[in-house]
């Protein structure tokens, strides 16, 4: 199928006016940045989060900035909240457009040791909450023959380092799964693409950092910028592959990583 891109050069390509756009983790620092930058161009947003006050306060800074918003509170990990979730945009705005996949942890712990329960935590939550979300959205976008899915990936998917097992593992899922969909899905005009950032500094990594400096700073310097990023480098890649500016582009993973992987 042709999917005729809309005339216009420029700026324009990158506006999201008219559009839904999904973002799950939506109460944490990387998916609040992100909806902002949507709503700035011009989505509607629809914020999932399993914290009910964080999911809230986004709303309320979107809504405050003129932009149409709601929460709506679930487990990405639940079929049942997932499609809870799905149905209350639908109900809401007669579509999704775009869906952005940000909900994540990590658990450091050393692979001889790592507990079962918390491999299978970050596994649910990184890999088949993203996929969850992929399979129902990814129902109504190919109804609608068009759509754009952007998973939130990471470096961890693509190079391996010591104690994060599991996260490695389940990111490395998300690529594979953004690389499946987008080939599965590619001629019935739905996009399926992943950011893979470097370090993001949030208030998570600080934490981190002050429990394992020494870890960190070598982690650093592993980056080609010798810093790490923040979350508003996030929101251009992330607009970018929303909008028409990528209209030929699906099962890419975009990096955003300072330089990490090109060494």
């Amino acid at each position: 199928m042709e999917v005729a891109v809309a005339p216009g050069a420029g700026l324009a390509r990158f506006r999201l006016d008219g559009r839904v756009a999904l973002v799950t983790g939506g109460g944490g620092a990387i998916g609040t940045a992100i909806a902002e930058g949507f709503a700035e161009a011009g989505a509607a947003i629809a914020i999932a989060d399993r914290n009910a006050e964080a999911a809230e306060a986004t709303v309320s800074a979107l809504g405050s900035a003129g932009a149409d918003a709601m929460a709506v509170v679930g487990d990405v990990t639940s079929e049942t909240d997932v499609a809870r979730t799905v149905e209350a945009a639908r109900a809401r705005w007669g579509r999704i457009d775009v869906l952005v996949n940000a909900a994540g942890i990590g658990a450091r712990a050393a692979a001889e040791t790592y507990p079962l329960d918390r491999w299978r935590q970050v596994l649910d939550i990184n890999l088949t909450g993203t996929f969850l979300f992929c399979r129902d959205v990814g129902q109504m976008m190919l109804t609608a023959q068009q759509g754009s899915i952007i998973n939130i990936a990471s470096i961890a998917g693509l190079v391996g380092y010591r104690g994060n097992p599991a996260y490695l593992a389940s990111k490395g899922g998300v690529v594979q799964l953004t690389r499946a969909l987008a080939a599965e899905w590619a001629t019935r005009g739905v996009r399926v693409n992943a950011i893979a950032p470097g370090v993001i500094a949030t208030q998570m990594i600080a934490g981190a950092l002050e429990r394992e400096p020494e870890f960190y700073d070598d982690f650093k310097k592993k980056h080609a910028m010798q810093r790490f990023g923040t979350v508003d480098e996030l929101v251009g890649p992330a607009l970018f592959l929303a909008s028409d500016a990528a209209s030929y582009v699906t099962g890419h993973i975009l990096t955003v990583d300072g330089g990490y992987v090109a060494q």
